[in-house]
Parts: structure tokens; C-alpha cells; sequence
């Protein structure tokens, strides 16, 4: 009788063997990994954190590939889409776990990324320099690898690890002082408040709030007006969507990166079909804005954001054939009420409306918060201002120290832009123009969404929303008959082939109108977290984002979380670094 063969037995999880010895303070995990391939090691990794009721409440995973994956696991392809070279980050598990996703040259992205990783796998150091690998360590940071060449094992030593016998493992434990405090150890790094205080309700506030929620904080959200979308976020509806231009340019990819983030919580938080949509949309490219980079700067991965429109798109849209039009797949809609509202409803986020702050004063290491007759409204060791252009005036209530020159101070050259949208029932159209307009946004001179869920009842007819006017330093918000004319005039030239039919059929005394004030700055990016004057340590802001906010407020967010809980970056460390608040003072 022969032998019964006995299957091996799994190998342990590397990442989860360690973690399993974690000190119980520490509630995070960052995983690095400089080998994604089809990802199942990211599986196996993420299933013993899935089964393992003593894992860290939350896991961060940074991989690296050279190429988009062509051989993902099934229950990755879905997430994994857009994989253009650069930084992505991608959320499972209710945002509880995140995949940093590298795709390029890893010498190029190692630069890109800036983590204290607690284990890292290394499939070959061919490919990866110790140096970089020590760089991304801590204290204690525990690494492993298959081979090693001698010349390998040797700048492992000098860089600051201890190799063990077996060869095949490390520890860093460097004989000089880390000085960095993305590196300190992280019960020092723990020791500060937990709670905030964000000041503004809108799409920017109510993102920060919530991306500090889910990460523990407590937060406290004031608001001057007596309830949500009192300012630019009270929008019906709007879009998001991808920016694209020949060079790829930092504005394109800091919007992919925006986009990604906003349907992912919009995936998590609202209901599809009735709150959201990931509904494609075609931009008309009007006086031939927007052209695709082409060759090797958009590579298969790219058609997953943008690509010439197809002629049946186009006449699907009332673009003529040879109208200039894009097509972008991860793009779509959002009832911009529903967005707020469900992440200002986390159970440890409160809100105060009806409550105007007009002095920021700092008192040791807190911020106090001051009405007009300068009696207390509330205090905390960390404020975010997400209050758009109100942001400047705060930032100048602040009384600097005499030792520092003006010209230091915070100064946010922030632009308001007044928009005015025209919106209207569904059947008030004509029953030809009703049938005719496509079911998927369009965008490029103005923009249109149409067949819009009602959110009155279930038995109201969908709406259509168009828009919007562009006029700088207006703050008037009550609506004008010429912006609803004007408004009516760009969605005939953006549906050319439906000019004049929307023109006559429509009429505008049977719509209705609504209009914000929208914050921008000069090179159109946002301004995210905190300044290097030493008197306005504490304070975080989270404005700028002109007409791209729905777009672009959950990334913010996540940066600014980020940086406040010392984690890795929700992108390209170059990017945000066109994003920080920091380079306004």
C-alpha cells in the first residue's frame, strides 16, 4: 500500500506573521511590496486580514509594476482600471483597506511615494535599490526577499538594516537617529488630538469631515448657513469627470486621480441610479479643446478614462460627424445634496449651522474659535477651513506674531466665480427634443445632464439641469433671466444638431434657476492642508476647486487626512505637491 502524499501546507502570510506581534496601540499596517503581477499576492494578503479578527484595523498596501497588469485576479479587474504609469489609489473594505498601486519604472515611483512601511516584500533587488527600500522603512521595519547577491546583502548593511542568519530576511535598525517624523515611532506620533473642528458644510467640508471620521477622529462641522447647500455645494446636480490634454499635464492626472476617489465613495455612500452615476459622458471638444496625447503617453490603459468618440456617440449626442468629441468612460453624475449629506452622516461627525465664525485665535497649542462680538463658538487642537472664498478672512483674523514680516503670512489669491445653472422637468420639453437627448451627460461648452431621478418622491418626473454662467468676483446669487438665456444658448451650441429645436421648444419661464459662488485660484489646482508659518501651525485648508468640485473634494480629503494620520499619500507625491496650501505661505 503506498504512502499517502500529504498536500504542502500554505506558506504564512509574510505581512500578516508580523503584524500578528504588532505593540496594541498601533491600528494601521503599511505593506509594501515591490512585486504586484496579477496581484494575488495583494489577495492573500488582504484574505488574512479579512480572517484574522486581531489584525490592524486598517491595512495600507503599496505595490509596484512596471507595465498596467494584462493577467489581473477576477476579483481585481473591476477596482483596477486606468492603470496609467503613475500612482493609484484604490479602496476595498469600506476604505479600511487601500492599495497603492505604482505603475512604471520603480526607481522613478519609489521617489514618488513617501511610507514607513512595517514589512516589505522584495521579489528582486535587481530591480530595487536597498537604498530605496530604506528610505520607505521605520524602526523595526521587518523585511524579506528569494535571492540576494552579495553586493545586495552589503547595501542593505550600510543602509541601515540587520540581516539574519538565514539571508533571506532583515530588520531595520539603523545605528544613526531617524529624524524624519513620518518615521518616529508611531506611539509619539498617536499622542496628539484626535478631534477637529471644520469649518464649511459643503462638498469640501463634508469630505474632510468624513475622511477624518472613518479614520477615528471626532469632528465637529460649523456651518453659517442654516443648513447644507447654503453655499456652492447647494449645486442640484453636477458632473465628473476626466481632464485630458496633449502632454498629459498635472492638471489631467491630479483630475484621474479625483475622479477615481469620488466614485469610489460615492460607490460606498449613495445609491446608483438614483443618487449617482458611473453613466460615461462625451465632451464636445468646442473650438478644439481637449486633444488625447497620443503614441506612448496614452497607452491602452488611458482608453479606460478618454478616447476619441465614436460616430455612433456622437449622433447619440446631437454632435454631427465631424464635430471634434471625447469619450470618457469613468465619468458620470451626482445629486451633489445627496454626496454631503451622506458624509456629514457619520455617527462621529456633529454639526452646527446657523453658526458664523469670524476670528481664528490661537491659545497654546488649541485654536478658538470667535463669532463678531468675539465671544467663544468652539475649540480644538486641529481646524480645517473649507469655507471657500470665506477662507482669506479667517486666515487674516489670525494675529501673527510681530518677529515674522507680512509678507509671510498666509495669502490664498483666491477668485470668486459666480455660476448660474437653469433646471426643469422633464416633460415640459418637447416629446421629439425629449426623445432625441441622450442618456449619458455632455460637457465642453456648458454642460447637460438629463433624465435626473427626482429627489422629492418617487412619483415626481426626472429632471434636466444645464449650465452654468462664469462671472468673476460676483457674489450676487439670485437668479438672472439673461444667465437663464445664455445658459439655453450654450446647450443648443453643445447639441449642434438639435440647435434650433432646443432654442424654440423651451420654455425658460417654465424652468428654474440656481446659483453659487465657487472658489478658484490662478493655476486652477486646489489648496490642500497646511502652512509653513509657524503661527498658523494647526490650521489646514481645503478650498480652490473652482468648477471641479465634485471632482476633485473626496482626493482632497484624503490628502489632507493623510498628512494629519502620517499615512501614504493618496497619490503622486509630486502631485500633491502642486495641491499644498503650503505654497501660498
Amino acid at each position: 500500500m503506498l504512502p499517502r502524499v500529504m498536500s504542502p501546507q500554505p506558506q504564512p502570510n509574510f505581512h500578516a506573521s508580523l503584524w500578528q506581534h504588532r505593540p496594541a496601540w498601533q491600528s494601521d499596517w503599511h505593506a509594501l511590496d515591490t512585486c504586484f503581477d496579477n496581484g494575488q499576492a495583494f489577495l492573500d494578503t488582504l484574505h488574512a486580514w479579512q480572517a484574522n479578527k486581531q489584525a490592524p484595523l486598517k491595512l495600507f498596501y503599496t505595490a509596484f509594476s512596471e507595465q498596467a497588469p494584462s493577467r489581473l485576479a477576477p476579483q481585481l479587474a473591476e477596482a483596477c482600471y486606468g492603470l496609467l504609469p503613475g500612482i493609484h489609489r484604490i479602496s476595498f473594505e469600506n476604505s479600511q483597506v487601500q492599495l497603492t498601486l505604482c505603475i512604471g519604472a520603480m526607481d522613478i515611483n519609489f521617489k514618488e511615494i513617501d511610507i514607513a512601511a512595517d514589512s516589505v516584500c522584495i521579489d528582486n533587488f535587481e530591480a530595487c535599490d536597498p537604498r530605496s527600500v530604506a528610505r520607505l522603512s521605520k524602526l523595526g521595519t521587518q523585511i524579506c526577499w528569494k535571492d540576494a547577491h552579495f553586493e545586495a546583502l552589503a547595501q542593505l548593511k550600510t543602509s541601515g538594516f540587520v540581516v539574519h542568519e538565514c539571508q533571506t530576511s532583515a530588520i531595520y535598525q539603523p545605528h544613526w537617529k531617524i529624524k524624519t517624523s513620518l518615521r518616529a515611532p508611531a506611539s509619539q506620533r498617536l499622542q496628539s488630538e484626535r478631534r477637529a473642528i471644520v469649518i464649511g458644510a459643503g462638498l469640501a467640508g463634508a469630505a474632510a469631515a468624513y475622511s477624518l471620521a472613518v479614520r477615528g477622529w471626532q469632528v465637529e462641522v460649523i456651518d453659517q448657513h442654516e443648513q447644507t447647500g447654503g453655499g456652492a455645494s447647494g449645486l442640484p446636480a453636477g458632473i465628473f469627470a476626466s481632464h485630458v490634454s496633449p502632454d498629459n499635464n498635472v492638471l489631467s492626472r491630479i483630475t484621474r486621480d479625483g475622479v477615481r476617489a469620488t466614485a469610489q465613495r460615492a460607490a460606498a455612500l449613495l445609491r446608483r441610479g438614483q443618487e449617482w452615476d458611473l453613466s460615461h459622458l462625451l465632451e464636445h471638444r468646442f473650438s478644439g479643446k481637449r486633444e488625447l496625447p497620443i503614441g506612448d503617453m496614452w497607452p491602452q490603459a488611458g482608453l479606460d478614462w478618454s478616447s476619441d468618440a465614436q460616430a455612433e456617440q456622437k449622433q447619440l449626442a446631437g454632435l454631427h460627424e465631424e464635430t471634434l468629441a471625447l469619450w470618457h468612460p469613468m465619468a458620470g453624475w451626482i445629486q451633489t445634496q445627496c454626496l454631503v449629506k451622506a458624509q456629514l452622516a457619520h455617527p462621529q461627525i456633529t454639526i452646527r449651522f446657523g453658526v458664523s465664525v469670524s476670528k481664528l485665535v490661537r491659545h497654546e497649542l488649541s485654536w478658538h474659535l470667535l463669532d463678531s462680538s468675539g465671544q467663544p463658538i468652539a475649540r480644538a487642537h486641529h481646524v480645517v477651513i473649507a469655507n471657500a472664498h470665506g477662507c482669506q478672512d479667517l486666515l487674516d483674523s489670525v494675529e501673527a506674531s510681530e518677529a515674522m514680516s507680512n509678507d509671510q503670512r498666509p495669502l490664498i489669491p483666491i477668485t470668486p466665480l459666480r455660476g448660474q445653472v437653469t433646471f426643469g422637468d422633464m416633460n415640459l420639453l418637447s416629446p421629439n427634443l425629449k426623445e432625441q437627448l441622450p442618456p449619458f451627460p455632455l460637457n465642453g461648452h456648458g454642460s447637460y445632464i438629463g433624465n435626473l431621478p427626482s429627489l422629492h418622491s418617487p412619483q415626481s418626473s426626472p429632471y434636466w439641469i444645464v449650465g452654468s454662467s462664469f462671472q468673476r468676483f460676483d457674489f450676487d446669487t439670485r437668479a438672472r433671466s439673461e444667465d437663464q438665456i445664455s445658459n439655453l444658448q450654450q446647450w443648443a451650441e453643445l447639441m449642434p444638431a438639435w440647435h434650433d429645436e432646443i432654442l424654440e421648444s423651451i420654455d425658460l419661464s417654465k424652468a428654474n434657476a440656481w446659483a453659487g459662488i465657487r472658489a478658484a485660484l490662478p493655476d486652477r489646482l486646489p489648496a490642500v492642508g497646511a502652512f509653513q508659518h509657524p503661527d498658523f501651525a494647526g490650521l489646514q485648508v481645503c478650498t480652490g476647486m473652482g468648477a471641479r468640485g465634485i471632482s476633485w473634494s473626496v482626493l482632497c480629503a484624503e490628502l489632507l487626512a493623510a498628512h494629519l494620520n502620517h499615512e501614504p499619500l493618496p497619490m503622486a507625491a509630486s502631485l500633491a505637491k502642486h495641491m499644498a496650501a503650503s505654497r501660498f505661505g
